[in-house]
């Protein structure tokens, strides 16, 4: 009876992943799984694919101001944003005089500046590696002699 495996993980790898966005920075860049546009670290936010697997989307399109002085939009597809914010500057809806808001990409370009400036050193990433039948480990570059796992050595 107390012998062999024991229960208490049992169907832990067929749980249900949430799919959808995650309120996390992205730490590295990618492209955007929404327009297909580069997000730069910082600028944008984790998507999680119902497989498991991680993207990167733009982070969420929000306005402000809207008591006082109305805002433009921020965030989201940088096209999107754009167009929208153009509109509603062609409306007045900004103010009579008021100047062009400025870019969604310049927008992202100076997010991603002061995050680059303030985020921590990103640790060298572990090199990646797959076992032959053998045991003996074979790097994704096979330039080692180490191992006799494809004939290079």
């Amino acid at each position: 009876m107390g012998y062999g495996r024991t229960n208490y993980r049992r169907g832990y790898g067929s749980r249900p992943v949430a799919a959808g966005r995650v309120q996390r920075v992205n730490a590295r860049s990618g492209n955007c799984r929404s327009c297909g546009e580069e997000v730069p670290a910082g600028a944008g936010q984790l998507w999680r694919e119902a497989s498991g697997a991680w993207s990167v989307v733009h982070a969420e399109a929000s306005q402000g101001g809207w008591l006082m002085n109305p805002q433009p939009f921020r965030g989201g597809c940088p096209e999107s944003t754009d167009k929208r914010n153009a509109e509603l500057h062609a409306a007045g809806f900004f103010g009579q005089g008021a100047s062009a808001p400025v870019s969604e990409r310049e927008h992202i370009a100076a997010t991603a500046k002061r995050y680059a400036a303030t985020a921590p050193e990103q640790p060298a990433r572990r090199q990646r590696y797959a076992t032959t039948n053998t045991g003996a480990r074979m790097y994704e570059r096979c330039t080692h002699i180490d191992y006799p796992c494809c004939g290079c050595g």
